[in-house]
């Protein structure tokens, strides 16, 4: 199997030759079973150093999300994590400070406290003081910044976390952070794409909608989406969210019923979001048993969808052997291709 090397010498990847013979010689020496663990990012719940360790001997994820503990404690799990044979991303919410990232961490503030300050520099000490903190008990990547823009107060999942009501802030903020968490080694995943603030509803409970049109998305998230791809952020997170003003017009004659939430929606993660926004970077689904995905389809077709609707990788299992039995079956019977 080889890769499009060109792809990933492009930004946000960068990458050399030495780096791109690496990739192949790896890709090339894995099984289909080990391709499959790369695709999730696993769940951590406090396991001790020993059962990380035989956790990824067995199944080596591409990625993990921890539960915050002591930053010994954290340390030790995280490096227990790394003793797979294929290097892991290893994220944390890391939104407001090194509380995200561990127990005991400095809170700089949330999204909204460091806008009023009307100061980048702010987001810049948040996203470097705070992934100092995350990189020190070895984690390496995060949910952050929330790109997020809050047009309706009443939303209840984002009001505090985001940079606030205008695109330019949200923005201009969410780049101060970028740099701050890339000078401290921590790799960045903006979120929720296409775009949460909209919908009082809670995509944990629900499918959310965003409503605005394409020009005024274009006009507000979109500007905020393509300063961040410009300026090459590695990683999204894509939210269970319906844009139904672009699944429109990119999908002319789309029934009202076949409009789906971003990450079961090809059009907007290949149509807007890697050709027209040019994003070239992971695409990574936001949690897969929220019920704004698993109200909308079952579980054994929604999972191989979110690949071939253009998802990189997917963020938590229900059941590990379940998921994968999905995967495989879609792969026997073609709604899932190895390309």
């Amino acid at each position: 199997m080889s890769i499009n090397r060109r792809r990933y010498t492009q930004k946000p990847f960068n990458l050399n030759e030495q780096d791109l013979d690496w990739i192949e010689l790896t890709m090339n020496e894995m099984s289909v079973d080990e391709k499959l663990d790369q695709i999730f990012v696993d769940m951590l719940w406090n396991d001790s150093p020993k059962e990380v360790e035989s956790l990824v001997k067995e199944h080596n994820f591409g990625g993990f999300r921890y539960n915050n503990q002591d930053a010994k404690t954290q340390w030790e799990q995280n490096r227990a994590i790394q003793t797979g044979k294929i290097p892991a991303l290893i994220a944390a919410n890391v939104e407001a400070g090194g509380n995200g990232a561990v127990k005991g961490g400095t809170k700089l503030g949330e999204g909204i406290a460091i806008a009023a300050t009307q100061n980048p520099e702010n987001a810049y000490y948040m996203g470097y003081y705070g992934c100092k903190e995350a990189a020190s008990v070895g984690c390496n990547w995060t949910f952050a910044p929330v790109t997020d823009i809050d047009f309706n107060w009443r939303n209840c999942v984002i009001p505090t976390r985001c940079f606030g009501n205008n695109p330019d802030m949200v923005l201009k903020m969410s780049l101060a952070y970028m740099r701050g968490a890339s000078d401290a080694g921590v790799a960045c995943c903006m979120k929720h794409f296409p775009g949460d603030g909209l919908d009082e509803r809670d995509q944990h409970l629900c499918t959310t909608v965003n409503s605005l049109s394409c020009e005024e998305w274009d006009a507000s998230f979109g500007k905020v989406y393509q300063g961040m791809i410009d300026a090459g952020i590695p990683s999204v997170m894509v939210g269970h969210i319906m844009l139904p003003s672009y699944s429109r017009a990119l999908r002319p004659g789309i029934k009202d019923s076949e409009i789906m939430p971003a990450t079961v929606a090809p059009e907007l993660l290949n149509g807007l979001l890697r050709q027209k926004l040019g994003f070239n970077g992971l695409i990574i689904t936001d949690a897969t048993h929220m019920v704004g995905i698993t109200s909308k389809k079952q579980r054994r077709l929604f999972i191989p969808e979110m690949l071939m609707s253009g998802c990189d990788m997917i963020l938590y299992y229900r059941r590990l052997e379940e998921d994968l039995c999905y995967l495989k079956e879609a792969l026997a019977d073609g709604r899932l291709t190895y390309e």
